[in-house]
């Protein structure tokens, strides 16, 4: 499967941080495989993740004793390593909900740091993790601008090198106010210095935040950290046998000189060596100025 993966981010670069973003946004309340329902796709704070949906349902026909929960996740840690990031952990077993995360959970994007700090705390992250996972900003788009112009298409540290120098040109008050916590700016200043160092917590940090199990809960809050290993969990398929962990194929694609656009995946086909009966079209959504922004945009 994540052999397929590979041969599609060849086809279009675009779609690896669209199955990066799309991890972050399922697992925000406990990895569940919600953000595939139509009802919670098409959410504001979800705009421009549609596509991932159209290229992903394919693949939940062909691969039946795979969750939701897991398929993103495995596309999302692929995404990683295709874009030239470090090897991240996954493991087979999450739990797919079937119904709708509460509304309104992921964090905006205009929040403080103190309030960005309150958000996360109670899924178990703190200041440090925080500023390791908001590398990934390090590629892709917002509002339908690159997060770091002329080297968005690649896995790497320059998000904390553009932030240092004054370069940075996200549209995310939490990605500039890093530099404002003596902590957090600490951290930007290690990364900027140590690529490698960014690579290796970035893949502990993610692996933790992706093993967070699924959650049920109707409350306002997010699902707190559970310390059980997603593969101690059943798959959807009783009769499927546990899968092994296993990490993101090397990639061997150059890098694509050209920006990220800022949604949709245009002259994309569909999934290799799968069926296209079934597939639709894949759209491009725009981001209107009315747009919610959460922080993993």
């Amino acid at each position: 499967m994540q052999n397929i993966f590979v041969q599609n981010f060849t086809q279009n670069r675009a779609l690896a941080p669209l199955c990066l973003r799309g991890a972050f946004h399922d697992c925000w309340n406990g990895c569940n495989g919600a953000l595939l329902l139509p009802e919670e796709i098409s959410r504001s704070e979800n705009v421009g993740l549609e596509p991932l949906k159209t290229y992903l349902d394919p693949f939940l026909n062909q691969f039946t004793c795979v969750s939701v929960a897991d398929l993103i996740n495995s596309c999302a840690v692929t995404a990683v390593k295709f874009l030239g990031g470090p090897d991240v952990p996954v493991t087979f077993g999450r739990v797919d909900t079937g119904v709708p995360d509460p509304n309104g959970l992921l964090p905006a994007g205009t929040l403080s740091v103190q309030e960005l700090i309150s958000a996360f705390e109670p899924i178990g992250f703190d200041s440090t993790e925080i500023v390791t996972l908001s590398g990934a900003h390090c590629v892709g788009v917002c509002e339908g601008q690159p997060f770091c112009p002329g080297q968005n298409t690649t896995f790497g540290n320059h998000y904390y090198v553009q932030l240092l120098n004054g370069e940075f040109e996200g549209k995310l008050q939490t990605d500039m106010d890093l530099l404002q916590d003596s902590t957090m700016k600490s951290v930007v200043q290690q990364y900027a210095a140590d690529q490698q160092q960014f690579f290796d917590d970035f893949a502990k940090t993610l692996g933790k935040y992706i093993s967070r199990i699924q959650c049920n809960q109707t409350s306002n809050g997010p699902c707190p950290l559970d310390s059980s290993s997603t593969s101690s969990q059943p798959s959807t398929n009783n009769n499927s046998p546990q899968q092994p962990s296993e990490s993101a194929p090397t990639s061997t694609a150059s890098s694509n000189p050209e920006e990220f656009p800022p949604f949709g995946l245009p002259n994309f086909d569909g999934p290799t060596s799968l069926s296209s009966q079934g597939q639709s079209s894949n759209p491009s959504s725009g981001a209107s100025s009315g747009n919610f922004f959460p922080v993993f945009i």
